[in-house]
């Protein structure tokens, strides 16, 4: 049985339709589109058929007749009800998401896998205006931005039910079996029941605005972004947690972008250049972004809300460069998307491929890291608007809200259209409702060979900046235009010169990807002429480039081995021709010979003679490098190191220590592991020298047989073992039988709590001489 959750690459499985009739002829299918009176014929005939088959002459007519009654009273009720599927009972796909669109004032439901719109609400009093749609949680909401109402979706009836009346401004945010309303302004965060929409407490006050963009794991935890303290707040189960410091304070706030990297929590710091895995219990791994990213103008990087896998992207969309950090590896890919006067947007990643919108044109632009080159792009609307993209069941959804089209693309790269306007879909709209009109909802092929207006890939081939020209370059002013694209104009053929060879061209810009003591170098090779061979360029002094050249054949890729884990390279690559010719291409992102640390291992702890400090051991962390050092805190000052060990010393016997031990390199820092110490070194002593001379051993609660009282007694001639604790200073005692004089005092466990016996009658090593004895410590 074919799984429910994968994809085809012919769009129409069978199979592949959950809650679908997925086995009906092209016949029928073709008359199902037919409204009115053919459809409903159409449906008879279908009916009827499947009669026949039922009572055709067989050993079993009894039953035969029986399902030819039972099919024609459904004949019949088909006739007296009509096929028109307004109002009808819906049917939503398991696998589908649900869209908005504001000309209409409607959401959409569509089945992930054919792009069928399969459901429609309409939302009263929200046409032309901006909404949010939350989905991630256990119900469905919609938030008028414009006006702060908000509605719950009843899935099952195609209607809006409870509503609620919230300020202007707002987000809304959801996950797990919580939902929350946060204003950035008022830095206020308020909890919401889903199912009621209505508030819940009151709201929680973080006292620093402006906010950043919260994100709810699949838990329900809110992560809410605080720029101003360079902290972010989680909500563990609906309730403020303490902050988590994850930016330095300086005269000008931070700016935190919060992700969820396959539901987990991840912060990018864009001016401080560092994304952060984030736990409830404070940091986790860091990563350092390449200086082409850290540097680029003040809100001008973009990084998504949430992502599929563990691969962050940030881009900055001003130059076209992109940085892939792999929170799970540490691994972080630098790409070149191509520099252009098209406004990008938050780019996504689904599979091995990164899609990034450009709404100047309504279109995606495509880079595949396995090839290390921009691919075709994706015609979404054709026109110029905002494109909103997410990830859902493994499929990447496109939308804008002002446009009738999305498209909603698999792994495999393969694209369904998705026409929210049509009408012939389940809805909970009443009868005779007049819809505002929007685009015409023309239905288009699905793109590909057959789409109109087809994007050319760039007169320089994969690797190169590939913005659309021609029909689908964006209009000459900026803002939302309806007007339809003018046709393409046919260039008008040239006669080549058969004479002269066609121009080289360099290779695509390499992609590079940090590794543990290595750099790979991946690009596309040149297209036309094909080149003798490629040479890589860039490489640091001393380091090993494997191969030393790549032939025309491939495969495309250099690994350079060497370096500075504290430099960051970027790297050419050089095409060479059999007439001796040479083409360089553009030049790489920068990227180190490393990656962050990870956790270290196997922390040991001693202690010095006599206590007052810590020795402490640990096992290096995984692609622990020569560049990396240690941070030890939580006992006395810091201390920093390059080796696996560390000695903290004036430190208090007899107190349980807190340390933290941090990795980190130029990449980043790795995950840090706390342990807890007890500075403590009891010793089990036994009782030695007490003669059976009737006179038992006192046991006091404090060094002295003056002050005090007497908390116990060790009877004559009995040797138990002892906790002892550590060693002090007391009043002088003389041993009843030897004579010996001592005024040692030995602090012991007894009886759940402490108390003293004099050392003369405790086995310790100088209990004899009347000294401290080295293998126990002094009381502080």
């Amino acid at each position: 049985m074919p799984d429910a959750r994968g994809s085809s690459e012919e769009g129409r499985t069978p199979g592949l339709r959950p809650r679908r009739l997925v086995d009906e002829t092209k016949e029928t299918d073709r008359e199902r589109d037919r409204g009115g009176l053919p459809a409903l014929k159409a449906r008879c005939a279908a009916l009827a058929r499947s009669a026949w088959r039922a009572v055709r002459p067989n050993r079993r007519r009894a039953t035969g007749y029986i399902a030819l009654c039972s099919v024609s009273a459904l004949v019949g009720t088909s006739i007296v009800v009509g096929s028109g599927k307004a109002g009808a009972v819906p049917d939503l796909a398991d696998i589908g998401a649900w869209l908005t669109s504001s000309r209409t004032g409607e959401a959409a439901h569509a089945n992930g896998l054919t792009g069928d719109v399969d459901g429609k609400v309409k939302l009263p009093g929200m046409g032309d205006h901006p909404v949010s749609i939350s989905q991630d949680g256990k119900t469905v909401l919609v938030l008028d931005e414009k006006t702060g109402k908000l509605v719950r979706i009843d899935p099952s009836q195609l209607t809006v039910e409870q509503s609620s009346r919230y300020g202007t401004g707002l987000q809304l945010v959801s996950g797990g079996k919580y939902a929350y309303l946060v204003d950035p302004v008022k830095a206020r965060v308020q909890r919401i029941d889903p199912v009621r929409t209505t508030p819940i407490g009151n709201p929680v006050d973080l006292g620093a605005g402006p906010l950043g963009k919260a994100v709810a794991d699949p838990k329900g935890t809110l992560w809410v972004p605080v720029p101003g303290k360079g902290t972010v707040v989680p909500f563990p189960h609906g309730k403020k947690a303490p902050g988590i410091k994850v930016a330095s304070r300086s005269s000008k706030p931070a700016t935190l972008v919060m992700t969820l990297a396959d539901g987990r929590p991840v912060v990018t710091d864009t001016k401080g250049g560092t994304v952060t895995l984030l736990k409830r219990t404070g940091r986790g791994m860091r990563f350092k972004l390449p200086d082409n990213i850290s540097k680029a103008p003040a809100g001008s990087v973009l990084v998504p809300a949430a992502t599929a896998g563990d691969v962050v992207p940030v881009l900055a969309k001003k130059s076209g460069r992109m940085a892939l950090v792999n929170t799970r590896t540490g691994s972080l890919t630098t790409a070149f998307v191509g520099s252009s006067a098209h406004e990008y947007g938050t780019p996504q990643v689904l599979g091995s491929k990164v899609y990034v919108p450009d709404e100047s044109n309504g279109t995606l632009k495509v880079y595949d890291t396995e090839a290390a080159a921009i691919t075709k792009p994706v015609k979404v609307t054709g026109k110029p608007g905002k494109l909103s993209l997410f990830v859902r069941d493994g499929l990447l959804w496109v939308n804008d809200a002002d446009n009738a089209t999305a498209v909603v693309i698999n792994s495999s790269g393969h694209v369904n259209r998705v026409h929210k306007y049509d009408t012939d879909v389940p809805s909970g709209r009443k009868p005779k409702e007049n819809d505002r009109p929007g685009d015409d909802g023309s239905r288009d092929p699905a793109p590909g060979p057959d789409a109109p207006n087809p994007l050319p890939e760039g007169p320089k081939g994969p690797g190169r900046d590939d913005t659309p020209s021609g029909p689908d370059a964006p209009a000459d002013k900026p803002g939302r235009s309806d007007k339809p694209l003018p046709a393409p104009k046919k260039p008008k053929p040239s006669k080549p010169d058969e004479n002269e060879p066609p121009e080289p061209q360099p290779p695509g810009v390499p992609q590079a990807e940090s590794g543990s003591g290595v750099i790979r170098v991946s690009f596309a090779p040149s297209s036309g002429v094909k080149p003798t061979g490629y040479k890589l360029k860039g490489a640091p002094a001393g380091a090993e480039v494997k191969p030393g050249r790549v032939g025309p054949g491939g495969p495309f890729t250099f690994e350079v081995r060497g370096g500075s884990c504290d430099q960051q390279y970027s790297f050419t690559v050089e095409a060479e021709f059999s007439d001796g010719q040479k083409t360089e291409s553009g030049r790489s992102g920068p990227a180190r010979p490393c990656v962050a640390p990870g956790q270290p291992q196997n922390v040991k702890p001693s202690f010095p003679q006599g206590g007052k400090g810590i020795n402490l051991t640990w096992q290096a962390p995984a692609n622990a490098g020569n560049g990396t050092t240690y941070t030890v805190s939580g006992a006395g000052n810091p201390v920093t190191t390059k080796a696996a060990h560390a000695e903290l010393r004036n430190l208090r016997n007899f107190q349980t220590y807190t340390i933290t031990i941090a990795a980190k390199n130029a990449a980043g820092s790795g995950g840090s592991v706390v342990e807890q110490v007890n500075l403590s070194n009891t010793k089990t002593i036994r009782v030695a020298d007490n003669v059976d001379d009737g006179d038992d051993v006192g046991v006091r609660s404090q060094p002295s047989t003056t002050a005090g009282t007497r908390r116990g007694a060790i009877p004559a001639g009995q040797t138990p073992e002892l906790k002892v604790i550590c060693q002090t200073k007391g009043t002088m005692e003389t041993h009843d039988t030897y004579k010996w004089k001592s005024d040692i005092w030995d602090r012991i466990e007894w009886e759940g709590g402490t108390a003293y016996i004099s050392d003369l009658w405790v086995g310790t090593r100088n209990h004899k001489e009347g000294k401290y004895s080295p293998e126990v410590w002094q009381c502080d």
